[in-house]
């Protein structure tokens, strides 16, 4: 067998991985727990874990360790230099046949999926957000910790429940969020559902709130002016980490629009009220942009990283394969 290349997306919610040939065909796939070194209780933990999905994708293929020309991990948690140096000790001590390979915070995976060059600015809004950019001459820049609000899902379902409770108590406008949010957790009332939320014992998970987001998208599309005032402000917050971006990488003195590619369950839902709104945001914070939707799962984008780093010329029709490739629904599920 040829040659082969690995890409691996970590997250709070999973770690999945893709193995592929030189042509972009999938061989193999593995899926494991959090991968997000800020995630668990140890850091091990979540070595353990992009190990196991990186070899369950050998395993399924076949393919020794050996066997990977290059291999691309994109991790939720790699935010500061000494996250990048842990895992590359980590990788290099745990699986030192697995080289050659680069380690990138996981928000830079979305990028191959609009520009095949990876130049430009990716904002991913899934359970929480990223904003990583690489410009021209090659300076990348990752938002990481320097995002202090709360966005995309965790943030959308946190300023949903608390506009519920607002308007419950008076302190808050009347919102269609009210009745939305009482069905999607079977509560009969507010006092109920915050129950449900904070009682001491038996409380909901903090990720049951996060449901909430696609609650706010459909009460925003649907004229909510609660809602709709909780997508704006997330949109002006997430265009201005933009324009952050292009600044730091030197996108916003090239030539032509500043390329921007958005993704993430967030961005992409079935309601488009957030990514309409990001559009918009971004014509005011950044100028000219040319704006992709990527629906291809964060993975995708790190396979393509990992085909293009290990020399693979990533020509239209193999961009378009990989990026058309279907994938089992269980192996993506959040």
């Amino acid at each position: 067998m040829s040659r082969c290349y690995l890409g691996v997306d970590a997250g709070n919610s999973k770690t999945v991985a893709l193995l592929a040939d030189a042509d972009g065909r999938v061989l193999g796939r593995g899926r494991a727990g959090v991968g997000d070194i800020y995630g668990v209780p140890d850091a091990e933990d979540a070595v353990d874990a992009v190990l196991d999905a990186a070899g369950q994708a050998l395993a399924a293929a076949g393919v020794a360790v050996d066997g990977v020309a290059h291999a691309a991990f994109r991790l939720a948690g790699v935010d500061w230099d000494e996250d990048e140096a842990f895992w590359t000790a980590a990788l290099a001590r745990r699986e030192p046949a697995l080289r050659p390979a680069s380690v990138r915070n996981d928000g830079y995976a979305l990028l191959r999926c609009g520009q095949p060059s990876g130049v430009g600015v990716a904002v991913t809004a899934g359970s929480g957000p990223a904003v990583s950019g690489r410009g021209p001459d090659g300076r990348e820049w990752s938002a990481g910790w320097w995002i202090q609000h709360e966005l995309a899902g965790r943030g959308l379902g946190m300023a949903g429940v608390r506009a519920v409770v607002d308007a419950a108590t008076g302190l808050g406008p009347a919102t269609g969020l009210t009745p939305l949010l009482l069905e999607l957790f079977d509560e009969p009332d507010v006092p109920a559902l915050l129950h449900s939320l904070t009682r001491r014992e038996g409380r909901r998970p903090d990720r049951d709130t996060w449901r909430a987001a696609r609650s706010v998208l459909r009460a925003a599309g649907d004229g909510d002016a609660v809602a709709a005032g909780v997508v704006d402000r997330h949109a002006a917050v997430l265009a201005g980490l933009v324009a952050v971006t292009a600044r730091e990488t030197g996108l916003d003195t090239a030539p032509g629009p500043v390329p921007v590619v958005l993704g993430g369950s967030v961005l992409t839902s079935e309601h488009p009220a957030y990514r309409t709104a990001v559009t918009a945001a971004l014509a005011d914070a950044v100028g000219p942009v040319a704006v992709t939707v990527s629906t291809a799962p964060p993975v995708v984008g790190a396979l393509l990283d990992a085909l293009a780093e290990g020399g693979v010329a990533l020509a239209p029709d193999l961009h378009a394969r990989v990026l058309g490739t279907p994938h089992p629904a269980d192996f993506l599920l959040t």
